[in-house]
């Protein structure tokens, strides 16, 4: 296999571009990361006092139109994290031309380079209606039916119509380069909604003047969890840890031509139900019986699983996270931090 040594992870500073690269000095690459020019100063002291020198921060401003030499240089491998926000004012069309041209321009780019290995984070969104509980397990070959004509032509098209959209062009694009460069190998990964405790160099959370949500990444989903009166996180999600744990091991995978396309669907195996979940809390966390979501109480145990771990087994030789220690881990990230916030002072909000 190909000696890999330094990697460019993209969107460094993020949920889980902050756990890719933990798992990547975990196992002794070095790293370079792009960030914003903004965040460049309060994350490359994060980063150092996290990695010490083992990551490197380069500014990087546009997705789109932004070179990548610097970024690239010594850079044997590429895991792509970065993405443009969903939803705001932007049309249909910006929303998904950015992300489809965001993933190209740093393809492109590292390609021209001499990067032959890549991973890139899509969604699960990518695969089926997930608003639908049929009991299908899904296969890794399988997309929803989408495309950009179906949402520009929907004057109505909501945030989940445009969502997938998104998330399925900016994914068919990465394929279709990696298809027309055979040289090159892409794992991708389509996963769930993503909990679990928050990675060092994560800065989000703790800036500002108060507790902001929006910092959370989708970490404020799975705080709903105690939040009694708010409503139902969802369910059905995976680790973040496990996220960055098989884009890393992607870097060493088995070549296209030997173990086929490495796509990935990931969320927890065995699927919880509403009930185990508040029934680990009670015995787990007894203190936290009172903040427990009163929606995850009533709901339903009749959530039916969506995938198997046999082709990840298989072609990565991991086996995910166990849900229990999903749940345990983020909940206490979460309540570590709003101690953090209310020994400053700060009110804490839902």
């Amino acid at each position: 296999m190909s000696q890999i040594s330094r990697v460019l992870v993209t969107g460094i500073s993020g949920y889980l571009g902050s756990h890719v690269v933990d798992q990547l000095v975990r196992q002794g690459y070095r790293v370079t990361g792009t960030i914003r020019s903004a965040k460049l100063a309060t994350s490359r002291e994060a980063f150092k006092k996290a990695h010490g020198d083992a990551v490197e921060l380069v500014a990087l401003n546009d997705l789109v139109k932004d070179s990548y030499a610097d970024a690239l240089k010594g850079v044997d491998a590429v895991i792509h994290v970065a993405a443009p926000p969903v939803g705001g004012a932007a049309s249909a069309a910006v929303q998904i031309d950015a992300a489809v041209d965001g993933c190209l321009n740093i393809f492109r780019q590292a390609e021209k380079a001499g990067v032959k290995h890549f991973g890139y984070i899509s969604s699960i969104i990518t695969y089926d209606d997930l608003s639908v509980e049929h009991g299908k397990i899904l296969g890794d070959d399988e997309w929803i039916s989408i495309n950009k004509e179906d949402v520009l032509n929907n004057k109505n098209a909501g945030f989940w119509q445009i969502y997938s959209a998104v998330k399925v062009l900016a994914e068919k694009a990465v394929w279709d380069f990696a298809d027309a460069h055979p040289h090159i190998e892409v794992t991708c990964v389509n996963p769930a909604f993503v909990y679990g405790p928050f990675a060092p160099g994560f800065t989000g959370p703790y800036e500002g003047d108060v507790l902001n949500p929006n910092s959370l990444s989708s970490m404020a989903i799975f705080r709903k969890l105690i939040d009694p009166q708010g409503t139902a996180p969802r369910t059905l999600f995976v680790d973040a840890r496990d996220i960055a744990r098989v884009l890393v091991a992607g870097l060493q995978a088995p070549p296209t031509t030997q173990v086929g396309r490495k796509r990935f669907l990931l969320a927890s195996v065995p699927r919880p139900q509403p009930s185990e979940i508040v029934n680990l809390l009670l015995k787990e966390r007894p203190e936290l019986a009172k903040r427990i979501n009163e929606a995850t109480k009533n709901a339903a145990d009749d959530l039916k699983p969506l995938l198997d771990e046999k082709r990840l087994k298989e072609v990565l030789g991991i086996e995910l996270t166990p849900w229990q220690s999903t749940i345990l881990d983020g909940v206490d990230a979460i309540v570590k931090l709003e101690d953090e916030w209310k020994s400053r002072g700060a009110p804490i909000y839902p």
